[in-house]
């Protein structure tokens, strides 16, 4: 499955954030290794991949509609390499 195929937490209308975490609506864990499943919204202001295993066969996935474009996530500038 390419990356543009894959259920990310961008279309996801469970998807939540909460201080500085991303957590899904509908208490699935994201990620294991933080303790509670949630993730840093540092990920989401960077434009980084949200596409993570747990929502690809997800049954309460509910998708908002099309895949947002990399070049259209986050709003922390790149660094430029010089």
């Amino acid at each position: 499955m390419k990356e543009i195929d894959k259920r990310t937490l961008y279309e996801c209308a469970h998807a939540r954030v909460k201080g500085d975490c991303i957590y899904c609506f509908k208490d699935y864990p994201f990620y294991f290794r933080s303790g509670n499943g949630h993730i840093n919204i540092e990920r989401l202001a960077k434009g980084k991949r949200l596409a993570f295993t747990v929502c690809q066969d997800c049954l309460d996935y509910d998708s908002m509609g099309l895949p947002v474009p990399p070049e259209e996530r986050g709003w922390l500038k790149k660094k430029v390499a010089k």
